[in-house]
């Protein structure tokens, strides 16, 4: 399975047509959860942020869509029981991936993040972003879903590489070459 960068990590933290009243709502919403896990981030490291980061990144991340799109046929022949195991696991990774990158950093001192545009289309929108780390930048893409009025991130695409693209290399290859449950078995033996 491949790791997700230090860039991909802080900014999880974040032809279409243009629409003006979906930039705003779209690439506000990018920023407000950016400076949200950030800041929850910047903090001292407790049960207590832990819970809190669990919380945000289940409101963030539609963790069902990636799955989906990064599962295909794999994620339809799965039971409800089996999906939501895997939602778990995936949320944790994250968390974990998260957490052990951004502890201590701040926004605004360590990183910075610039909104550059954003391309909507229906209930779909693009946030182009670049993140600049140490007067290194790396371009940043948010892919967005909106569902019952509230924008919600599926997708992160950094360098390029896409996190639904790469898991749907990674996990589908390990699923049809060793089966589901060795899946589980490796994504639950990388969060220990």
């Amino acid at each position: 399975m491949k790791k997700v960068n230090l860039s991909s990590t802080i900014v999880l933290l974040v032809g279409l047509a243009f629409s003006s009243s979906a930039f705003a709502q779209a690439t506000t919403y990018v920023k407000k959860k950016t400076k949200e896990v950030t800041q929850l981030l910047s903090k001292a490291d407790s049960k207590g942020r832990a819970k809190k980061l669990d919380k945000l990144l289940r409101a963030t991340i539609d963790f069902r869509e990636l799955a989906s799109r990064s599962l295909g046929e794999h994620w339809k022949a799965r039971s409800e029981e089996e999906k939501t195991e895997f939602l778990n696991l995936l949320q944790r990774l994250l968390q974990s991936n998260y957490e052990e990158k951004l502890s201590g950093k701040k926004l605004g001192k360590d990183f910075k993040v610039e909104y550059l545009e954003e391309k909507t289309r229906g209930e779909k929108a693009i946030v182009k972003t670049k993140v600049i780390v140490d007067k290194e930048s790396k371009p940043i893409m948010y892919k967005l879903l909106k569902k019952d009025k509230t924008w919600s991130i599926y997708d992160v695409v950094i360098d390029d590489i896409s996190l639904e693209e790469t898991y749907q290399e990674a996990y589908t290859e390990i699923i049809v070459e060793e089966g589901w449950k060795s899946l589980i078995s490796r994504m639950k033996a990388r969060i220990k």
